[in-house]
């Protein structure tokens, strides 16, 4: 047998036991044939369930492969060369058992896979698998972010004009491009003035500091929780310079994103990541957990939100083969041992690992006593890390007895797909929620919650602190006149000091009056409070 099919069976096999990640098998020192085999091993999944029925089709090869002499030979090796005998290039490379058992039956082979199209009536063979590992949906638009931390705008519009790129209609800053526009190479690329960041992956930042950021409590430092490999750190930092403008020194930024990871490999990484994007002076990285990271430090008081994007089953990432390797795994008794409810067990329990984990981190953040906002994103499409977690950390906020819990807000509300009713969350909840759907979606699955912390106040009652020049470019689009009114120091609402002391007087008079009529109930005192502070503010 070859020595690419041998290899490529290696990778296969490693990756099935997961020994590691398709790309870093694949391009491992120890690996020769690093472009082929990594093709030959992503084409050989893909069509896995397919070729697991054919051979269940042809069971005379299948009692030839399980004879002692053959069974010797890996079962991912019978199915990389049947792979590239019946859908790839049409013969097996090299020799061996496997290849004479295999070439002894082509005949059998093809006229099951000519009955199978004529059985599910398509004409293809891309149409015999299931749906979610057909090409058109593995192929997603190429999707770039322009850094304007480096980029001006005359840079980004001579790419986007270059390649026809199409601004994304939910996220600022992002183009879209056909499937397959390679990249990497690009000097733009390599320079960090673009950043190739699938779209999904974009929300979680933009929520916090894109789609909310004229928030009156938007205005702190940020805490990226789980921050390597630093698409979205770099993204946060971006997104602060664009809110403090370019008048601000660079070399001393107004506000700090505090990144943690506890991995020294993945620091590293983040660390070249954020000097490849000029987010070096804003980003401050830390070699520490999140979880153990003191909420009342002095370093973090002027921290007013956290991106909480933590480790997960990866799930929504169709780039990351896993869902393929779940597919194939599953039930896989040709050639191979059938350990399906042993793996169903196994990732039940990875699951149920990575949700108490995610947890235990969300609630961490909504720890930080003087953190405002929150948002909670993952890669994955398990309700188990998704809205399981957010129903259990509301649950846990509504339980703490705090005065001012975190409350769930709606997120990307131009977003069509919301996410699902499960126990613990209302309709109202869910919809605040935003996932997004690999086969639908033309982008990875993701999920996306937004948290702020309740206002102690009854909501919907105003107060003179919550109407303040922050909140002043939304009042701009209403009234402009009124806004200048208002920067300028006239007809403002607050009490002047004589005002102040007419009040007390008010209420002393009130008070002797009810004294000779007797007492006078609650209510009454508060409508006679209410009429005087809706005068004073006339």
């Amino acid at each position: 047998m070859s020595e690419l099919y041998k290899e490529a069976a290696a990778l296969l096999h490693k990756l099935e036991q997961r020994q590691g990640g398709l790309k870093s098998l694949a391009y491992a020192d120890s690996t020769v044939h690093k472009r082929s085999s990594f093709a030959l091993v992503c084409e050989t999944l893909r069509y896995k369930p397919l070729l697991r029925e054919l051979l269940a089709a042809v069971p005379e090869c299948y009692k030839a492969l399980k004879t002692p002499k053959n069974a010797k030979e890996p079962p991912a090796l019978v199915f990389v060369a049947l792979y590239d005998l019946l859908l790839g290039r049409q013969k097996i490379q090299g020799g061996g058992y496997v290849k004479k058992a295999l070439m002894q039956h082509q005949t059998s082979f093809r006229a099951a896979l000519a009955r199978l199209k004529i059985k599910r009536k398509v004409a293809s063979n891309e149409a015999l698998l299931p749906p979610e590992n057909r090409q058109q949906h593995l192929a997603l638009p190429r999707y770039v972010r322009i850094n304007t931390l480096l980029a001006s705008p005359e840079e980004a519009k001579a790419f986007a004009s270059e390649y026809d790129a199409k601004q994304d209609r939910d996220v600022r800053d992002l183009l879209v491009l056909p499937s397959g526009t390679e990249l990497h190479e690009h000097e733009m690329v390599k320079s960090g003035k673009l950043v190739l960041q699938d779209k999904a992956s974009c929300f979680p930042a933009y929520v916090l500091h894109g789609e909310h950021a004229e928030a009156q409590d938007n205005q702190g430092d940020v805490i990226d929780a789980c921050a390597a490999p630093g698409n979205k750190t770099s993204h946060l930092a971006m997104l602060l310079q664009q809110q403090d403008g370019d008048g601000e020194d660079a070399t001393c930024p107004k506000r700090r994103v505090f990144a943690f990871d506890r991995s020294p490999k993945r620091l590293d990484l983040l660390k070249r990541r954020m000097t490849l994007a000029g987010a070096a002076t804003r980003v401050q990285v830390e070699l520490q957990s999140f979880l153990d990271v003191p909420v009342d430090d002095d370093m973090y008081r002027n921290v007013r939100s956290i991106l909480l994007d933590p480790s997960c089953s990866g799930s929504g990432m169709t780039n990351r083969l896993d869902h393929l390797l779940d597919i194939a795994s599953s039930h896989d008794t040709v050639l191979e041992p059938d350990h399906g409810a042993e793996y169903e067990e196994d990732t039940a329990k990875r699951l149920q690992s990575l949700a108490d984990f995610q947890l235990q981190a969300l609630r961490k953040a909504f720890s930080f006593p003087q953190v405002k906002r929150v948002v909670y994103s993952t890669c994955s499409i398990f309700q188990k890390e998704d809205e399981e977690v957010v129903a259990a950390a509301l649950e846990s906020e509504e339980n703490s007895g705090v005065t001012r819990p975190f409350v769930l807000k709606p997120a990307l509300t131009s977003w069509p797909r919301r996410g699902l009713q499960v126990a613990g969350l209302t309709a109202e909840q869910a919809q605040a929620l935003v996932r997004a759907n690999g086969l639908e979606d033309s982008t990875n699955g993701f999920f996306v919650a937004y948290f702020e912390r309740a206002d102690s106040i009854a909501q919907g009652q105003e107060t003179p602190s919550s109407t303040n020049l922050t909140s002043l470019p939304t009042l701009l689009k209403e009234d402009t006149a009124k806004v200048d009114t208002l920067q300028k120091g006239k007809k403002r609402k607050t009490l002047s000091a004589t005002q102040k002391e007419k009040r007390k007087r008010r209420k002393r008079e009130k008070r002797k009056k009810n004294d000779k009529a007797g007492s006078t109930s609650k209510q009454d005192e508060e409508e006679y409070n209410s009429s005087i502070d809706s005068s004073l503010s006339r």
